[in-house]
């Protein structure tokens, strides 16, 4: 009971913006993300800092956050996968894996303030 309890407090504070910024091997990560909530499922879109927008899917578990989205190298497809937690001030914070590359780095994610 509490770990549902647990993971529906955390999806109900995933859907909004989020500002994420990271680094990957010197490569700084800076993106917008936008999720909303449709039934049971999260999803969205993340702008990169090159203003290149990525599908967007999210997965919740208590208070783990997983947001994957494509992404793109010189020419070559990535698959972005951020793992993060959500702390007591509902931030994330984590791990980046990039794919095919086999690299990775870390992030923080922020809520846009609600205006």
């Amino acid at each position: 009971m509490l770990a549902s309890a647990a993971t529906l407090l955390a999806q109900s504070t995933v859907p909004g913006s989020w500002t994420v910024t990271g680094d990957v091997q010197g490569y700084p990560i800076n993106e917008s993300c936008s999720f909303a909530q449709d039934k049971d499922k999260i999803a969205g879109t993340c702008k990169n800092g090159e203003g290149k927008t990525f599908d967007t899917t999210v997965t919740v578990a208590e208070k783990k956050v997983i947001f994957v989205h494509g992404g793109e190298y010189q020419g070559e497809a990535l698959t972005l996968t951020f793992t993060g937690f959500m702390n007591d001030k509902g931030e994330l914070g984590g791990d980046i894996d990039v794919q095919p590359l086999n690299v990775s780095g870390t992030f923080t994610a922020k809520k846009a303030e609600q205006k």
